[in-house]
């Protein structure tokens, strides 16, 4: 019996399959070999570029590899790259003292948000702020970790009057999106820019005529193409971890931008909204 492609190395993987491919899928392979490194950091959108192909080619190799999808190779390569221990935090370890492990942390949040703010286009914020002003209703979607941030730019919005909703769930985001109309917004977060669910669900609202607004990392991915309005989040996450720490501080504080910029143009509306939810919390509380 061969051995099980799932349980080979990533180089070998193409060895193996090199031969098989088309031109431009051999291209592809090549590229991903020679940036190594740099595939770890890519969208899929990225990798297409420098290898001067397409995101379906770059599908169909990773599906000729082995792999469920590009994600699932750049944690493959990441796995291959690095030690468990690294997957946690490079620069780490378990006995790491406890200040130590603060500051890593904290650097990390500050450097995020830092490079973030320098990053962030005010006039993409302020269209943000417009198209959520003008909305008839709003749809957040966000899965996974990004659902988190999705459910917050919820409760946000909601303590100041307006129709929003979130939802983390792929089936219930296309639910959602299919009664939207061009008086709507959808905000979509994904980190990655790579989900295919929060991808698809932008497709249909783009069909339907919906302003659709991401909050991505930065770069150029298959989710922020899709957008009219793009904000972008700037962390150097490491490149082993498949989950982001520090640019979910990013993510929340560009909701808290959109947030209070929604507020103030609101103005009396908002107050009284703050006002009433004062009062009707007000019991809830010893």
């Amino acid at each position: 019996m061969s051995e099980d492609i799932s349980s080979k190395a990533f180089f070998s993987r193409i060895q193996e399959k090199l031969e098989s491919l088309s031109k431009m899928e051999r291209k592809t392979a090549e590229c991903m070999m020679e940036n190594r490194d740099k595939l770890i950091y890519s969208s899929i959108t990225e990798l297409a570029e420098l290898a001067g192909t397409s995101e379906a080619t770059v599908t169909r190799v990773c599906a000729k590899l082995g792999y469920s999808g590009f994600q699932a190779l750049k944690v493959s390569v990441a796995r291959e790259l690095v030690s468990q221990q690294d997957k946690i935090h490079e620069d780490l370890t378990a006995g790491s003292p406890p200040e130590m492990i603060i500051d890593k942390i904290f650097s990390s949040a500050i450097h995020t948000l830092t490079m973030t703010r320098k990053a962030l286009d005010g006039k993409a914020v302020a269209g943000s702020i417009d198209a959520i002003c003008r909305a008839r209703r709003i749809v957040v979607i966000g899965n996974g970790n990004s659902g988190a941030i999705a459910l917050d730019a919820q409760h946000k919005f909601l303590r100041i009057g307006l129709n929003v909703s979130a939802y983390t769930d792929d089936h219930m985001q296309m639910i959602a999106v299919v009664s939207m109309t061009k008086e709507d917004v959808l905000l979509a977060i994904s980190h990655s820019g790579s989900s295919r669910d929060v991808a698809e669900a932008m497709k249909l609202a783009k069909e339907r005529g919906v302003t659709v607004i991401s909050i991505t990392d930065n770069g150029i991915s298959p989710v922020s193409k899709l957008a009219d309005i793009r904000l972008y989040t700037y962390s150097q996450e490491t490149k082993y971890r498949t989950y982001a720490i520090s640019s979910r501080i990013a993510e929340l504080t560009i909701i808290d931008t959109l947030y209070t910029g929604v507020s103030l143009k609101l103005g009396d509306k908002a107050i009284q909204n703050f006002e009433a939810l004062e009062k009707a919390l007000v019991v809830k509380k010893y």
